[in-house]
């Protein structure tokens, strides 16, 4: 059916992108998992999916959205969820992780980033949260 991409939420819940829509989920049984807009209890949107227990394949679509996609907010998304995979994975120092997070993103995503300073905290308050060792700001580390 559609291509779609999986992600997280704030609070490490999963995130499924579809069409350019963020859907959370809303319920799940033995064989499927049925998903929600993230817009459901805001403005009332009736966007539904339901995938397959494994998240691989989407089973049926509602496009009943009654709101354009937000393309930039998909994509703050996703800058965020590769920050938090980043962090966890590799030991690089804060400015560092930001710099690799922000290639090939566009103008109108960085506008609608949080003030850096946030950012690096977040990234701080991920590597205490995960008890990963800190950053050496000793220059003569080794």
């Amino acid at each position: 059916m559609s291509i779609f991409v999986l992600s997280t939420t704030e609070k490490n819940k999963p995130l499924l992108i579809c069409k350019r829509y963020n859907y959370t989920i809303d319920k799940t049984n033995d064989t499927k998992v049925y998903w929600k807009c993230e817009y459901c209890r805001t403005i009332k949107c009736k966007g539904r999916i339901h995938s397959d227990i494994n998240f691989t394949t989407i089973l049926h679509e509602n496009d009943a959205h009654n709101h354009p996609p937000k393309v930039a907010n998909t994509e703050v998304r996703m800058f965020h969820d590769k920050i938090r995979t980043r962090v966890i994975t590799t030991h690089e120092g804060t400015q560092c992780v930001i710099d690799n997070c922000l290639k090939d993103t566009s103008n109108e995503m960085v506008a609608l980033l949080p003030n850096f300073k946030h950012i690096k905290r977040n990234i701080q308050r991920q590597r205490k949260k995960n008890d990963l060792p800190q950053v050496p700001q000793d220059k003569h580390f080794t």
